[in-house]
């Protein structure tokens, strides 16, 4: 055998590998920079209010870079979930064994049959309620709709029973699409208007929301910053257009029960 041959072929591998390894952290690390930035991204003015009321960002908490093109929704509803007491649920029976830690592919095999338009509705982990639920909102395209929910109620490690919004989404019919306000923006706004002394934020995330009147067919969303608190139940919504700022009550930040 031809050892030193051998050798450098050995040492180009590894430098080879070292380079795809050296790429791939690169473009995850250039990724997260460009889909997330900190707190400490806020203008001077609002830095120097949170440190005069006291508010925090908590430490996993950050700021999105996204400002899309987005458009008010029309929607109906095709059936309302109700609220989280037991007869509203609807039982699975058998429980499936999920183990509440579940992958993907492993929800979408216990529950596919089950739960209708399932694949429509992404999990909201901030607006879950550790031990009763998971939370889930129907999605629009690559944006959650805040109000309308799927949720999964457990116990003893396993999913028994659920509550679910379905709705249909109206044809554009002229609404027109504009770029979103930047989240660093609607936080500015909310810190300096409405947070009470001593919050602490534990996420922005943009999605839609509207107020659900219940006398009306046709409901209408718009795109909107949802700002989440630790240990409150207050919710904070910045319309992403207007940048209008609304609050609501919420069970677990849900929004809506």
């Amino acid at each position: 055998m031809d050892w030193r041959r051998a050798k450098s072929v050995l040492i180009v591998s590894f430098l080879a590998l070292n380079i795809v390894l050296g790429y791939q952290l690169w473009t995850e690390w250039r990724e997260r920079l460009n889909t997330a930035v900190d707190w400490t991204s806020l203008p001077p003015e609002t830095l120097q209010v949170m440190k005069e009321k006291n508010i925090q960002v908590d430490d996993n908490a950050r700021i999105p870079t996204d400002t899309p093109n987005m458009r008010q929704l029309t929607y109906t509803f095709k059936q309302r979930g109700g609220g989280d007491a037991l007869e509203d649920r609807k039982p699975i029976s058998p429980a499936p064994e999920t183990r509440v830690i579940f992958s993907e592919e492993q929800f979408a095999l216990a529950l596919g049959g089950v739960i209708p338009d399932l694949a429509d509705y992404s999990y909201d982990q901030q607006g879950s309620k550790e031990g009763v639920y998971f939370v889930f909102n129907r999605k629009e395209g690559l944006w959650p709709m805040f109000d309308i929910r799927l949720k999964l109620y457990y116990s003893d490690q396993k999913i028994k029973g659920f509550t679910q919004d379905i709705v249909t989404v109206k044809p554009a019919s002229g609404a027109k699409e504009q770029q979103v306000l930047s989240a660093t923006k609607a936080l500015a706004k909310v810190i300096e208007q409405n947070l009470p002394s001593g919050s602490v934020i534990k996420e922005i995330k943009l999605g839609y929301h509207g107020e659900i009147f219940d006398d009306a067919e046709a409901q209408v969303t718009e795109p909107s910053w949802r700002v989440l608190l630790e240990n409150s139940d207050e919710v904070y919504y910045v319309n992403a257009i207007s940048a209008e700022v609304t609050t609501e009550k919420g069970d677990a930040a849900a929004g809506r029960t």
